[in-house]
């Protein structure tokens, strides 16, 4: 009887130590250098490569994407409360919160849509353990939610997106709840540069490139505006233009000659209703297409 007393007692006390060893920032790991691999319509090779820290102590994360660097921090972290804000284009939403529990709820972004005031929201779906690459460890589920009329999460609110971050590596993938199963897959990452699972090399080297890229978009889903990054290695022609899935001409945002680099173009679509579209760029008659999803 003794023995098992004991035993229950150093279970319980390497629980505790266990839980009290988590730190919820593990959960978005933010370490410049760290990178991440994702397949997907929405996949792509994401490198933390930049931070900056402003006068309120937030922490501001700088990203690449298949090699095109935006102008602006992705996400700002605020370490003190466990909190991750999803900030390009001037955004704040609060988009992660680290350290809730299952069933928290929290208002990502509010908006006057001339109905009332309506709110994005996120909930936290569920904790548990498991294994990704030969790694036990913690994830958390998040569902974000379309704009309704209530902060109160029913069976009439339109879940959009989960997202799935795993302790330790951060997220590891993202499904579409309307029907669209998973848009992003984790791959392989490096985190503090130990490397988990599988990372395909990529050189963004313009001068290595024998043909022209055109990059995902980002962000995607977006509302309204979006970038669209391309890159070519000798001067050419350029078309870059916009369809819709009916394959009608939406709108010619490049038509012109480029000398090799790297390019940005800036898309806005707030005339245009919520769908996927699809983005052309055409040199020296070969032609690439990708998909993007507006969501308003």
């Amino acid at each position: 009887m003794r023995i098992m007393i004991l035993l229950i007692c150093t279970l319980l006390v390497c629980t505790l130590m266990n839980a009290q060893t988590i730190d919820p920032k593990n959960f978005f790991p933010s370490s410049v250098g760290n990178i991440w691999q994702y397949s997907g319509i929405w996949g792509a090779t994401e490198h933390l490569f930049k931070d900056s820290v402003d006068n309120e102590g937030f922490r501001h994360l700088f990203y690449t994407y298949d090699g095109f660097f935006p102008d602006y921090a992705t996400y700002k972290l605020d370490t003190l409360n466990q909190v991750v804000y999803y900030t390009p284009f001037q955004l704040s939403w609060y988009y992660y919160k680290l350290n809730c529990d299952s069933g928290a709820i929290w208002i990502v972004d509010s908006l006057d849509l001339g109905i009332g005031m309506t709110y994005k929201l996120a909930l936290c779906r569920n904790q548990y353990n498991g294994q990704i690459f030969g790694v036990n460890t913690t994830f958390k589920e998040i569902t974000f939610y379309d704009y309704q009329s209530d902060t109160i999460i029913t069976q009439q609110s339109w879940p959009r997106y989960t997202f799935i971050l795993a302790y330790g590596i951060g997220e590891i993938s993202q499904f579409d709840e309307e029907g669209g199963g998973p848009v992003r897959v984790l791959q392989g990452c490096i985190i503090n540069g130990d490397t988990l699972g599988i990372i395909t090399s990529i050189d963004q080297n313009l001068t290595s490139l024998d043909k022209f890229i055109l990059h995902q978009n980002y962000p995607n889903p977006f509302n309204p505006n979006t970038t669209i990054s391309f890159s070519i290695p000798e001067t050419d022609f350029v078309q870059l233009k916009v369809f819709d899935m009916l394959g009608e001409e939406v709108v010619t945002l490049v038509n012109e000659s480029k000398s090799p680099g790297n390019y940005s173009v800036h898309f806005n679509a707030a005339d245009l209703p919520s769908g996927i579209y699809i983005y052309s760029l055409r040199v020296n008659g070969q032609v690439q297409n990708r998909k993007m999803l507006l969501i308003k």
